[in-house]
């Protein structure tokens, strides 16, 4: 007897994505800042939640000039 594939979202090996809502000049900023400092907006929204949820090692990301 087959065994059956379960439904549900195939492995890809990445976090999944999630949507937020945020003004665009706010989602446009945060992208511009982070670039300027050799990062990305993703990596610097999930630092900074990380940060907010007090996860064993996280640490407030440096602020931006």
């Amino acid at each position: 007897m087959t065994e059956k594939r379960r439904p549900g979202r195939p492995a890809t090996g990445r976090t999944p994505a999630h949507s937020i809502r945020m003004p665009d000049e706010r989602w446009e900023a945060v992208d511009e800042k982070a670039k300027d400092a050799g990062s990305d907006r993703s990596k610097v929204i999930n630092d900074l939640a990380a940060w907010y949820v007090r996860e064993d090692g996280a640490e407030l990301p440096e602020r931006p000039a």
